[in-house]
């Protein structure tokens, strides 16, 4: 059997993707638009090549076409990279002494989460040292309607942009507690915005419960969600409404920090960290 990196078809593409990695780096460094001509010279490629490659980075969004049409510039997609590596590392640095502050007050595993596609992907995580539940690693990607964490990034989305979201797919069913409709699910996200915190009370895992609460960046947009989970036994019923009201104000507060101002209403305006 071939190693993958052996495959002659693999090898027939290197070149293609290399191209494209010359062709973004050296608008990025000539710092000025330049005609498909220019470009084929600079990179030493036939014009054919360089009129597929142009045309397929445009359509993706990674170029896009200059004032005068005939020249090229690096596409908004780029920017919105490195705009979101530069937000990412801003909301990782803000958020991870909040997460250990909640650990070491609560004992429960605090997972950091965004929202991309029609999932939910962790991006941090402190561990509680007696949480056995597993399923807390970075990167992990989780169906939004199951999950505290999913919930919570989609609790303030109009009808719109959740049916866009989730799209005519059927929600996926994991336990006898999943949601199962798309009607019940808004009508679980319209008590998400009067509580302040979702719920996954074992629709996704069996024996696994969670408490999550949605942060605000400064424009009122949802960027991410801070939460708690555990084995029920650490999470009993009595003590969820304590938990979530914790989360709650541990995002209230993060957004506070990330800039103001943020969504006003319901019990974000109220909320104040049990004492």
């Amino acid at each position: 059997m071939q190693a993958p990196e052996d495959n002659p078809r693999d090898l027939q593409r290197v070149p293609s993707v290399e191209r494209a990695f010359d062709l973004l780096e050296l608008l990025f460094y000539s710092g000025k638009e330049l005609t498909l001509a220019e470009i084929s010279r600079r990179l030493r490629i036939p014009k054919s090549s360089t009129h597929y490659l142009v045309s397929t980075l445009i359509k993706r969004g990674y170029l896009q076409r200059g004032k005068d049409s005939r020249r090229f510039l690096l596409g908004n997609r780029m920017r919105e990279f490195a705009a979101a590596s530069s937000a990412q590392f801003h909301l990782l640095k803000t958020c991870h002494p909040y997460m250990v502050d909640l650990v070491r007050k609560q004992d429960l595993t605090s997972l950091l989460a965004v929202l991309i596609g029609p999932e939910a992907v962790t991006i941090a995580s402190v561990e509680s040292p007696h949480d056995a539940g597993g399923g807390a690693w970075i990167g992990r990607h989780i169906d939004v309607h199951c999950t505290a964490q999913g919930k919570a990034l989609i609790a303030y989305h109009s009808d719109y942009e959740l049916e866009k979201l989730l799209g005519k797919r059927r929600l996926a069913i994991y336990t006898p507690k999943t949601i199962r409709t798309v009607y019940a699910l808004k009508a679980a996200l319209r008590q998400i915005r009067i509580n302040g915190y979702a719920i996954n009370d074992e629709e996704h895992v069996l024996g696994v419960r969670a408490v999550a609460a949605p942060i605000f960046d400064y424009t009122g947009a949802v960027v991410a969600s801070i939460s708690l989970r555990g084995l029920v036994p650490r999470m009993p019923t009595w003590r969820m409404e304590h938990i979530g009201k914790e989360v709650a104000a541990t995002s209230h507060e993060i957004s506070r920090h990330l800039s103001d101002p943020i969504p006003k209403g319901g019990f974000l305006d109220q909320c104040r960290a049990p004492k």
